[in-house]
């Protein structure tokens, strides 16, 4: 687990410095079966971070992160929490890779809490229908997927705003290169702070988008600033216009009640 989370850490910095506390060193206790590793000092702040900020440098690492083979996988066992990772393998497949993955889990949960045979059916039909036909037509007539360099266990108690830059960084990873939509997949669980319809709203553009114009939000929001005040600005003129309109009402009104006065005073005067 700590030889997996210092090549993780090493692996985002080297693509994304400052995207993750820096390791520094790590190593097994003398006297106790126990391991450490040192990393940079982050003081943890607001949990999960800035949305346009935290998802615009997530997917510049997707995006600028190289596979050394090529191919999907890692080079040293990763974990997911306390669950080892399928990643010290290298496979031109990131359905296969992620069957492995998955078939691991499905063991790992069957061996600890027995079987029970209605789960072990929909593990094998997950297993061998369900990702095949979800995932290999993204690899096939032409397609392709790029194996990026995933944070492994994306979800909010594993981000945070830095209280010294404010910038957003990512920690206790359990990275591997897989499909970019690993690290997302799991924002849509209610359970999640992520899940949130600041990071996952129906409408947005994908962090990929976001990414490739970073000053796209900034744009958007002159846009929304731009059409407010044109909004105002028709509303101003309507109501300058219903004002001008109210007036010209209340003189004609007004000339109305004159000229019924003066047919009054003559039709007294007769």
């Amino acid at each position: 687990m700590c030889e997996g989370e210092f090549e993780s850490m090493k692996a985002i910095n080297e693509v994304s410095p400052s995207l993750a506390p820096k390791p520094w060193a790590r190593g097994k206790y003398k006297n106790e079966d126990s391991y450490f590793m040192l990393t940079d000092f982050r003081d943890v702040g607001k949990q999960p971070p800035d949305p346009v900020k935290f998802t615009a440098r997530l997917a510049d690492m997707h995006m600028r992160s190289v596979s050394p083979t090529g191919k999907f996988g890692f080079h040293t066992t990763t974990c997911h929490g306390t669950i080892t990772q399928i990643t010290d393998i290298w496979e031109e497949s990131w359905a296969v890779l992620y069957r492995k993955q998955l078939a691991h889990m499905f063991a790992m949960d069957l061996e600890k809490h027995g079987s029970w045979p209605e789960f072990e059916q929909l593990c094998d039909l997950i297993l061998k229908k369900v990702i095949p036909r979800l995932l290999e037509p993204l690899q096939s007539e032409g397609r392709s997927i790029k194996p990026c360099l995933l944070h492994g266990d994306c979800w909010d108690e594993n981000t945070a705003t830095d209280m010294q830059t404010t910038e957003p960084f990512i920690f206790d990873a359990g990275s591997f290169y897989g499909h970019n939509e690993y690290d997302t997949g799991n924002w849509r669980a209610p359970r999640h702070r992520l899940s949130g319809k600041l990071y996952c709203p129906e409408d947005s553009p994908t962090l990929i988008q976001r990414a490739q114009n970073p000053a796209g939000t900034e744009e958007e929001e002159e846009e929304e600033e731009e059409e407010e005040e044109e909004e105002e600005e028709k509303d101003e003129k309507k109501k300058e216009a219903e004002d001008e309109e109210e007036e010209i009402e209340e003189e004609e009104e007004e000339e109305k009640e004159e000229q019924e006065e003066a047919e009054k005073e003559k039709s007294a005067k007769h």
